[in-house]
This record gives C-alpha cells, sequence and structure tokens, in this order.
C-alpha cells in the first residue's frame, strides 16, 4: 500500500484516526458560490441516488433497536423488516455504483480520516481551494459528499509520473451522519488488519 507523508492539520482536525485505505474517490474544482450550493444540497439532507446508500445506512442503525425489540414479540415480522432493510439497502448500493461507474473507477489509494484526506493527483490543486468531493467506501458501496479544501500540496519525485501530486484535504462540510459512517468505516478496517495481524 502507497505510504503518504504527514501533512499540517489544525488541533480539531488531529483527533480524528487516519488509516491508509482504498476507495472511489472523484472531485472537481469549486468556485466559492459552487461552494455554497453544494453545502446547501448537503444541508437539505435531500437524497440522490449518490448519497442514497448512506442515507439508508443510517436509517438501518435507527431501525436496529426497534427490530431487536420485534424479535421478542414477533419473530417473523422482525425478519420480514430485516428483509426489506436489507433490499433497500442493496437498491441504494445499485445506485451508487451506476451513479459513480464503479466498473470503470478503479479503486485509489488513499489516507482518510472522519476529518480528511490524502491521496494522489494527476495536476496541482492550490492551497485553500475548495473542492467537491465524492468517495464511496468498501465493501459497503456507500458513497459520502462532502466539501473540501486543500490544506497541503506537494510534487514529489517518487518516479510516480501519472499522479505526481500529492494532495491533503479537510473536509469543510459533511453531514454528521457521513462523519459517522467514516468512524464507523475506519474502526471496522482497523479491527480487520489487527485481527489479520493476529492470525
Amino acid at each position: 500500500m502507497q505510504k503518504f507523508q504527514e501533512w499540517t492539520m489544525n488541533d480539531e482536525r488531529r483527533e480524528y484516526f487516519r488509516i491508509a485505505d482504498e476507495i472511489a474517490l472523484d472531485y472537481r474544482p469549486l468556485d466559492q458560490q459552487e461552494a455554497e450550493q453544494l453545502r446547501e444540497k448537503i444541508q437539505s439532507n435531500f437524497p440522490d441516488r449518490f448519497t442514497a446508500a448512506s442515507s439508508f445506512t443510517a436509517t438501518s442503525r435507527q431501525l436496529t433497536h426497534a427490530l431487536h425489540r420485534a424479535q421478542h414479540e414477533s419473530p417473523e415480522i422482525a425478519r420480514c423488516l430485516q428483509t426489506l432493510d436489507q433490499k433497500l439497502n442493496l437498491l441504494a448500493q445499485l445506485f451508487v455504483a451506476e451513479e459513480f461507474d464503479i466498473a470503470n473507477q478503479p479503486p485509489q489509494h488513499v489516507n482518510i480520516s472522519a476529518g480528511g484526506v490524502a491521496f494522489r493527483a494527476r495536476k496541482e490543486l492550490p492551497v485553500d481551494s475548495l473542492l467537491e468531493l465524492r468517495m464511496v467506501l468498501f465493501p459497503s458501496l456507500v458513497g459520502i459528499l462532502a466539501v473540501g479544501r486543500v490544506i497541503h500540496n506537494e510534487h514529489l519525485q517518487d518516479g510516480n509520473l501519472k499522479y505526481p501530486w500529492q494532495v491533503a484535504v479537510n473536509y469543510d462540510y459533511m453531514r454528521e451522519t457521513d462523519r459517522e459512517l467514516l468512524v464507523r468505516h475506519i474502526m471496522s478496517k482497523e479491527t480487520r488488519e489487527l485481527r489479520n495481524e493476529r492470525s
């Protein structure tokens, strides 16, 4: 897995735990007006095809306690609700895969946390520039949409001619439910890696 150098983060962001990961990543530069419009879209919490899976995942967590109670009172109804929930999540994952064109977007090595992401880029992205970030986590196929701000940009002389720039981005705006999903994803991946190391 590709190693990333440390980048400068403020005290609040430094609290987040970072891991090396592979995700599907897409980004585009934004001007200030476009960034405000994207913030409003994210803040509206109205899911589109790309964010459907993350919205469904958050809803599924809310259903967990109700399903646990229903299993004692009516196991058949609980199983039916769980099946419907699974079908909806699969449908949302299909939306994300089609919207992002996962089949033609190979996973990208990144260093990721609930506060920001570092990745290799083809071109320079100036520090303090704003980006629209679209990230798909594996294996859940959850799509996360965020406004990001470039905090570090460096041209590396390591032989990677296709992606010579290392870029670090803080999330300027993201739904809190998506930040929680990132935390859960990171903790789950770290747990799996520790388990594999022990075995």
